[in-house]
């Protein structure tokens, strides 16, 4: 993302928060929820992703295109003017950028706190909903996102508001090496 692309992501999130506060109809997390799926359904799909980056294909042809698709999705009015201004402003690419600007207002605007977690193997249901718990004693409502990073070879990596613990077993193997060679 470059810094006037970003700018412009955010002043389309900014609005479409606005809009969203204003409406009243969607909430702003579930208008959130519905903006990423979206985003990362159109990214999903790489034919689709080259067609609506063809210059010779029109702003008015894009924008038909993209509402089709919204309407096939049953998405709400808001998500589809949305993908509609920017195909008729021929800025259907920042789709994915305002859709993790909008998540970072909207959870802002709603106390909720980002966090990852990153453990070596996928984490259980009920490990994830005690991780949760356990996070959102320290920091109030938690919207947790995982991946899996087979290298840590066990524990956690949590990264939320800034910070980063990592309690991983690479981690703590590397700090061992580091003891023992300043030690010989």
């Amino acid at each position: 993302m470059t810094r006037s692309t970003g700018a412009l992501a955010r002043r389309y999130a900014r609005a479409l928060l606005d809009v969203a506060a204003a409406k009243g109809r969607t909430t702003p997390l579930e208008l959130r929820d519905e903006l990423r799926g979206f985003a990362s359904e159109l990214e999903a799909h790489a034919g689709l992703r080259r067609a609506l980056a063809q210059p010779t294909l029109g702003a008015e042809a894009k924008r038909k295109l993209v509402t089709a698709l919204a309407d096939a999705a049953k998405a709400s009015p808001l998500l589809s003017k949305l993908v509609e201004v920017l195909a008729a402003r021929d800025r259907l690419g920042l789709l994915g950028e305002v859709a993790a600007a909008y998540s970072d207002l909207a959870n802002a605007s709603q106390g909720v706190v980002a966090a990852e977690v990153v453990s070596a193997v996928p984490l259980a249901p009920a490990q994830r909903k005690a991780l949760e718990q356990a996070l959102a004693g320290q920091a109030g409502s938690i919207e947790l996102t995982s991946e899996v990073e087979p290298g840590l070879v066990g524990g956690l990596v949590i990264r939320m508001a800034g910070r980063t613990y990592d309690g991983s077993v690479r981690t703590r193997l590397a700090a061992l090496r580091r003891r023992l060679a300043a030690s010989s």
